[in-house]
């Protein structure tokens, strides 16, 4: 099997020859490359050939064009901060009102905000890797979008909880109205990523975690239009042989049936989840990805707590049946000792050996 096929035989739910591993690193590659993040998120060839630095001193299966959570917002006029070294934020948003809000139009992927950036770094990586590899694009799901577009997170949150608490239905339709908008911008810009070669169309979305709202208002606000996106975006990927995948941060326990029903193939799960009880009861719906935690095991530990990490990981997913691609909860933090990364990488070779 190629790289590739080893990655999307697992996120078919098939048994491939060994476990596929696939940390979530993209500004890790930018560390790794000598490259700083502001150059490294507004720069397509800076941004593909860090990744490929990073792929040749480690081979993992999937190599990712990802660095922050902005570019689609920055195309509905967000204004963004971009440090020379670190990840950019909002400084101000799209809209000043909710209703405001509610006029946005869907930006174009091929020429507005940093969207054209990730779509030609994709590209690239295509082009270099060919069918060897797996491409991963990046995406930022509908609610974290929505949320930059209207005052920013606390005050789009804020909105949500005076809607429920008041039973405003139209500031509740309102709120629903900026949820299409932002998930026909996710569509669009997937689309554009798959166009340019991505075999894994991503919904990346953090704002949806529990530690920041309820199963109920994730059912309500959040359920509904990652399945838009999904249903939308399923025919196309799949079309080309690729896959769909959903991460949302944080223990999504709670939402995991939910979750499992939105249409993604993956469920890239954080650390704070139980991987052999979640791949246990919805291992037959879905593949899932997972879910090493990024700071205290990849950034803090050693080589050797990192592979039993890895080991354990892979024993209690039950790796060796298919179904389950070894990665990091979450974003791996740009300065992570390199060696432990290897060690992530072989454990998952060894694991299948």
């Amino acid at each position: 099997m190629t790289q590739r096929e080893r990655f999307l035989s697992a996120a078919r739910r098939e048994k491939p020859d060994i476990p596929p591993v696939a940390p979530y690193m993209g500004n890790f590659g930018a560390s790794i490359a000598g490259v700083p993040i502001g150059e490294y998120n507004t720069d397509a060839a800076k941004m593909a050939a860090a990744q490929i630095r990073a792929w040749e001193l480690l081979g993992q299966d999937v190599v990712v064009a990802q660095s922050d959570a902005y570019y689609i917002a920055e195309g509905f006029g967000c204004l963004i901060s971009q440090p020379r070294d670190s990840t950019p934020h909002l400084e101000k948003p799209a809209a000043a009102t909710l209703e405001e809000a509610c006029r946005l139009k869907v930006p174009d992927p091929r020429t507005d905000g940093r969207m054209p950036v990730y779509v030609e770094a994709v590209r690239r990586l295509r082009a270099h890797f060919g069918e060897k590899v797996a491409v991963r694009g990046t995406g930022t799901g509908p609610f974290s979008l929505a949320s930059y577009l209207v005052g920013g997170t606390e005050n789009f949150l804020m909105e949500i909880a005076t809607a429920e608490m008041e039973e405003d239905a139209e500031k509740e339709a309102m709120l629903k109205t900026v949820m299409e908008i932002s998930s026909d911008a996710l569509i669009a810009f997937l689309k554009a990523t798959i166009e340019a070669g991505s075999d894994i169309a991503q919904a990346g979305d953090s704002l949806a975690s529990l530690s920041m709202i309820s199963p109920s208002i994730y059912e309500k606000y959040v359920f509904p239009y990652e399945v838009k996106v999904f249903e939308a975006i399923n025919p196309i990927v799949h079309g080309r042989g690729g896959v769909t995948l959903l991460h949302i941060c944080g223990d999504t326990t709670r939402i995991l049936p939910l979750m499992s029903r939105t249409g993604a193939d993956v469920l890239e799960v954080d650390s704070l989840v139980d991987i052999g009880a979640a791949k246990k009861k919805f291992g037959d719906r879905v593949a899932f990805m997972g879910n090493i935690e990024p700071s205290r095991v990849l950034y803090q530990g050693t080589p050797e707590s990192v592979y039993g990490e890895c080991a354990a990981c892979l024993r209690s997913a039950d790796a060796a049946t298919g179904g389950f691609i070894l990665g990091s909860g979450c974003e791996v933090p740009p300065n992570a000792p390199l060696e432990n990364l290897k060690a992530m990488v072989r454990a998952a070779r060894d694991f299948g050996a």
